[in-house]
């Protein structure tokens, strides 16, 4: 029987030590295609040992006063199970998945038969024997032929070295029908851990094999990333997600940002964004998600020219070893432009081209939001032509257009590029003034009088014609509210044009609130028969029919 002097003095230390490794290189295999079979050898391999120990330690238990048949029952109760899992390994490691059920079924109903029959019936020791024998070889036999049908199982040393020390197990079985003389104790040790070796290079083997299939896969991978980049209609970019380097671009690509194929890798792709907040924005966005998809770039070329639009889809993904940011570009240029024109249209007066009263009252909300944040000043300016509707009538609408339009540009030129100028209305203009005082408010205000004043434009006949304006401002302090604002600083234009036009004034209450008691005052002085909106001429004719003015 196997491993029959196992534990003399001597071999218990390196016996354990041996049955330890045997342990841990089983589960260390984990890779191997066949790793339950490894583990079921283990089990059997246990199950037989322990019933070969049992049958040397018979005595101990005749202490406990157990009997003889019960002892030798569960000996050759533990030779077929160990069995068994010697046939259940042989199938994982040859067929790579369980042998059928009822088959093992069978054999396991057929041993245990066996074994009633040999103790409890027939009481024959020779039957014992020889199932305590001939079972465990027919288990070790199917799992060395297992190893031995493997395809070129000699270019693997590691199920050769397996295959060697399961014929060494067989070979000690077989050893006591020929010889009367015992083997050495460590010759079963030596073929454990000759075992557990050759578990740990089938480990070494299967992971070297699926490295070498990964890069095969990756290569294959790479070539079909390349040809789909090369052959695609669209700009195509990989980048080192590292670094940002440019790593492959296709003709339309290289095209698009006006590269060179062969210095292509001095290039990085942040070296072609305009706007660095939106390259910013890009890689929160590819770090969050690892994927974006319809992003609006503004990008040029790599010798600078004129910036143009695209539409963005990239990914991450691993190419050549490495992680990398595929990227794919749409050209939206002419759509933006588009997009543009239709957003102009919809913000600007057409007109004079500066901004509407819609577009001013939402920018001014933001502007007065933020402010507020920083704790500044801003004022709001009206200004209103004097006597404009003299000048269309005696000009024509033509040259009243042309003032409106001189108009509306000396207040963007002299004015910074954070001032926001719109037409409000007919002859009136807007102006938001940001991070300004009172003090500094005025000044404009009368800077933007005086700029007025010195616009001619000339009529059809070369007459020269000019214009004056009112301006009324309104400083902030009083209110936030941008209609509340305009409000103050179109009451403030009104005080101007009652103190004479072509004048600044400031925001007074007082003084506006005395104006209008003073205008109702006087129109409380008006007959009631000139106390309409338009006065009607009155005939001494009224009431009298036409038909009586003929007779008479």
């Amino acid at each position: 029987m196997l491993f029959f002097n196992l534990y003399e003095q001597s071999s218990v230390i390196v016996t354990l030590f041996s049955a330890i490794c045997l342990f841990f290189a089983t589960f260390y295999a984990s890779k191997v295609r066949y790793k339950k079979g490894l583990i079921y050898f283990l089990i059997g391999f246990v199950l037989l040992v322990t019933s070969s120990q049992l049958q040397q330690n018979t005595m101990y238990f005749y202490a406990y006063a157990v009997s003889v048949r019960t002892i030798v029952f569960v000996e050759l109760l533990l030779v077929v199970l160990g069995t068994l899992c010697l046939i259940v390994s042989s199938g994982y490691i040859l067929l790579k998945k369980a042998l059928e059920t009822m088959l093992l079924f069978l054999f396991i109903s057929i041993g245990i038969l066996l074994a009633v029959y040999a103790v409890f019936i027939a009481d024959n020791a020779n039957i014992v024997a020889d199932i305590r024998q001939f079972l465990p070889i027919i288990g070790m036999a199917c799992v060395f032929i297992s190893y031995a049908v493997e395809s070129k199982f000699w270019a693997h040393i590691g199920q050769l070295l397996a295959l060697v020390a399961i014929g060494g197990f067989i070979t000690l079985m077989i050893y006591p029908m020929f010889f009367d003389t015992l083997y050495s104790w460590y010759v079963p040790v030596m073929l454990v851990f000759l075992l557990s070796f050759s578990y740990i290079l089938m480990q070494a083997e299967t992971l070297k094999n699926e490295i070498r299939l990964m890069s095969k896969s990756q290569k294959k991978t790479a070539m079909n990333i390349k040809n789909i980049i090369k052959s695609s209609p669209f700009p195509i970019v990989l980048s080192r997600l590292g670094d940002d380097s440019l790593i492959m671009a296709n003709i339309n690509a290289l095209k698009l940002f006006g590269l060179d194929e062969e210095q292509i890798y001095r290039y990085h792709f942040k070296d072609f964004f305009v706007d660095s907040d939106n390259r910013k924005l890009l890689t929160e966005r590819l770090e969050h998600n690892r994927e974006v998809h319809d992003f609006e770039i503004l990008v040029k070329t790599a010798t600078g020219n004129t910036p143009f639009w695209l539409l963005m889809s990239a990914n991450v993904i691993e190419y050549n070893n490495d992680i990398v940011l595929y990227s794919a570009f749409q050209n939206i240029t002419l759509r933006k432009r588009h997009e543009s024109v239709l957003q102009s249209q919809a913000d600007r007066d057409p007109l004079t081209s500066v901004y509407n009263r819609r577009y001013f009252e939402n920018k001014v909300a933001e502007k007065i939001k933020n402010a507020h944040i920083k704790n500044s000043s801003f004022a709001i300016l009206m200004i209103d032509a004097d006597k404009f509707k003299d000048i269309n009538d005696t000009y024509g609408h033509k040259i009243g257009d042309k003032i409106l339009i001189e108009l509306a540009s000396v207040c963007e030129r002299n004015l910074r590029q954070e001032d926001v100028v719109a037409r409000y209305g007919g002859e009136e203009f807007v102006v938001f003034v940001d991070n300004v005082d009172k003090d500094t408010a005025i000044t404009v205000a009368n800077r933007l009088k005086k700029a007025i004043c010195d616009v001619v434009v000339y009529s059809d006949d070369k007459i020269p014609v000019s214009v004056s304006a009112s301006i009324g401002v309104a400083i902030s302090g009083i209110s936030d509210n941008v209609s509340v604002m305009i409000k103050m600083a179109d009451d403030a234009m009104y005080l101007a044009k009652q103190n004479g036009r072509n004048r600044v004034e400031m925001y007074d209450r007082e003084k506006i609130e005395q104006i209008v008691i003073d205008v109702n005052a006087s129109e409380k002085q008006i007959h009631p028969a000139f106390s309409g909106e338009e006065i009607k001429e009155i005939s001494l004719l009224d009431g009298i029919e036409s038909s009586s003015l003929i007779e008479d």
